[in-house]
């Protein structure tokens, strides 16, 4: 066996610091949840409909859970609507309790959700407004036509800065063009919600909603291309697709192999 030179040590060990560094930037939305038994369904259907994997891929998401209590609305309904639902719960962004608190009073943030990434949005409904009310927990609301403003924040339920933090709101966000279709109907292969392991504490109730006009969302001409941002206020969110970690691991793990079977050459 010949002595490495002092550049190939260098070299792996710079493939190691990357290794390391991916391994540590990585999290698992199910074992976060799986530490909150008021979120077993949940997390259940996270995992039932691959919402999960997607989630574990991002690098900035926030995800807005529901607790089993408040889960009825999208019991037996079929598996696309399930995915679909679930995802407009997948904010492609990072928002925590201290970031909301930032959040002007009144004026709406329009969020890009794993629904619209997935190009089957239609009618704003891959988009979500976010609203400080001033008087009431920060309400979220579907930005498709028709959607009720029903939904508000309850708490923060853990998170890790800065990749993804998860958000307890009181009950399924509602949009009306997807409860409204066909797919919503009851469906014998749709998943089903798995009874909790344990039931919890019952929780004191979310703040009722006060009485605001939904903010208008984004033209439809702004949305011909689902995949594309829709026009928002100064306060918009924007988000970046960056290549995912398991890319990233595979193609340096392929250096990395190269680079041993060329070691004894240096």
């Amino acid at each position: 066996m010949f002595p490495m030179s002092s550049q190939a040590v260098a070299f792996l060990s710079s493939i190691f610091f990357v290794l390391s560094a991916l391994a540590a930037d990585a999290f698992n939305i199910n074992k976060m949840l799986s530490a909150y038994p008021d979120f077993t369904n949940f997390n259940n259907l996270l995992i039932q409909t691959g919402i999960a994997g997607e989630i574990n891929k991002k690098h900035r998401v926030t995800v807005l859970v529901v607790a089993n209590s408040n889960m009825a609305a999208v019991n037996g309904v079929s598996k696309d609507a399930m995915k679909e639902v679930l995802g407009v719960h997948v904010i492609l962004d990072y928002y925590d309790e201290a970031k909301l608190k930032q959040l002007q009073t009144k004026q709406a943030t329009i969020l890009t959700t794993l629904y619209q990434e997935s190009g089957r949005a239609k009618n704003q409904q891959g988009f979500l407004n976010m609203t400080n009310t001033g008087n009431t927990p920060v309400v979220f609301a579907s930005a498709a036509p028709g959607s009720k403003l029903d939904c508000t924040l309850v708490k923060q339920i853990t998170a890790q800065p800065p990749k993804v933090s998860v958000l307890q709101v009181s009950n399924i966000i509602n949009i009306a063009s997807i409860s409204n279709s066909a797919s919503y109907l009851p469906d014998a292969s749709a998943p089903k919600l798995r009874k909790a392991l344990a039931p919890a504490p019952s929780r004191a109730e979310a703040p009722a909603v006060s009485q605001i006009s939904p903010t208008k969302p984004p033209s439809a001409n702004a949305n011909a291309n689902a995949n594309a941002p829709a026009p928002a206020p100064a306060s918009t969110s924007s988000v970046v697709s960056l290549p995912s970690r398991d890319y990233l691991a595979s193609s340096i793990l392929m250096i990395f192999s190269w680079a041993w079977l060329l070691l004894p050459m240096v």
